[in-house]
């Protein structure tokens, strides 16, 4: 609801600022007027009719226009606003700085200079938005690793959101490219789906194709608790993902010496409180886990925000975390980072010498499918020792 009052103000402004003045025919401002408001509020309508805000469910098509139509009001108010700014200053200096005022108002090519310039920002974020994520290479220092992981690599996904817009070709296209890397090991840290299993299942099934040698594992997410949790948790098993709720795995027979070993934990989400459900525990994740002298201990936990705390709570040596998706776009990361503790995309160190990789997301949520300037990814993560090794 937030959103929606904030996208109305916007396109308020944008007729008050930029329509009303145009020196035009009263039935041509009437319709763009409407237009803008109709846009607008394309999220409010599908979060009131047809679905929720969570996973409307509307053909994929129609996702695309009505996100790129609402974000192009979006960006066209904002670049209105930026004019205002530049007006401001022209009227300071005196009568010229008037007339142009007048003349920039009233002029229809100007408004159509900065509809073509917020098209643009608005088809681009939408393309980098829902195409699929390419492969980026990470390198994660670790303190004190042992030489028998040095250089091991793994698969980090995120935020995935399988929805009425990643639907099916998003998923297998994704997987395809995820199973070329031949990958020993894949971890998704959370938000696998949005909205009913009767719904998304076959857009969800083609990560049952995910392969590696050591296998494939996840952790909740807050949006695993918002649809049919319990459903989900059954398909997940089904579909060969072994979800880590409060619980480890300890993983044998690793690096080119088959001698590593690694001690894999995965928390609940927080939001799983809200529902009456068991919350983040990190020393009960790792309490069964060997030392860690014996094992590398990884944590994979949704919220970044929260990585201090779990670290008090267990030692471990790397947390994996997404959520953030990154910021999604450059100018409001460091927002997104202010809600998340400081966190947003990245790599991170923490106390104990710890490091937190946060993934800037798969995928992303459908309420809000935009990108600019920060890319998805598939993660293929390396590790490599931070200091002189150890021997294992």
């Amino acid at each position: 609801m937030r959103f929606a009052v904030f996208h109305l103000l916007l396109a308020a402004f944008l007729v008050w600022r930029a329509v009303l003045p145009l020196e035009v025919r009263r039935g041509v401002k009437a319709l763009l007027s409407l237009l803008i408001f109709a846009a607008a509020s394309f999220s409010f309508w599908t979060a009131v009719c047809f679905g929720g805000l969570l996973s409307p469910e509307l053909p994929r098509s129609v996702l695309i226009a009505g996100n790129a139509l609402e974000a192009f009001v979006v960006f066209l108010a904002l670049i209105a606003l930026l004019r205002e700014a530049v007006i401001f200053i022209t009227v300071m200096l005196g009568r010229m700085g008037e007339r142009a005022h007048r003349a920039v108002q009233k002029d229809r090519r100007a408004l159509l200079g900065m509809a073509a310039a917020s098209a643009a920002l608005a088809g681009s974020g939408m393309y980098e938005g829902i195409r699929t994520p390419d492969v980026r290479d990470r390198e994660i220092p670790i303190p004190d690793l042992p030489q028998a992981l040095e250089g091991f690599t793994f698969v980090q996904l995120s935020d995935l959101h399988a929805s009425a817009l990643l639907t099916e070709p998003f998923m297998k296209a994704t997987v395809e490219r995820v199973n070329a890397l031949n990958p020993d090991l894949i971890l998704i840290t959370g938000d696998l789906a949005d909205g009913t299993v009767e719904r998304r299942w076959r857009d969800a099934a083609p990560l049952g194709a995910l392969k590696a040698r050591f296998g494939v594992f996840g952790c909740d997410g807050n949006h695993e608790h918002y649809g049919d949790y319990e459903k989900w948790r059954r398909r997940w098993d089904e579909l060969g993902i072994r979800m880590l709720r409060n619980e480890c795995v300890v993983l044998e027979g690793l690096g080119e010496s088959g001698r590593g070993r690694i001690a894999l934990a995965g928390v609940c989400d927080p939001r799983a409180l809200q529902f009456g459900r068991e919350g983040p525990d990190a020393a009960k994740a790792f309490g069964k886990a060997p030392p860690e002298r014996e094992a590398l201990r990884i944590l994979m936990a949704h919220q970044p925000k929260y990585f201090p705390a779990y670290r008090e709570a267990a030692p471990f040596a790397l947390q994996l975390s997404g959520h953030t998706h990154g910021g999604q776009l450059l100018g409001m990361d460091e927002w997104v980072a202010r809600m998340n503790g400081g966190y947003v995309r990245g790599l991170y160190d923490g106390p104990h010498g710890a490091k937190l990789y946060v993934h800037p997301g798969t995928g992303l949520w459908n309420g809000f499918p935009l990108r600019l300037g920060v890319s998805s990814e598939i993660a293929r993560i390396r590790l490599v020792s931070a200091s002189p090794l150890k021997v294992s």
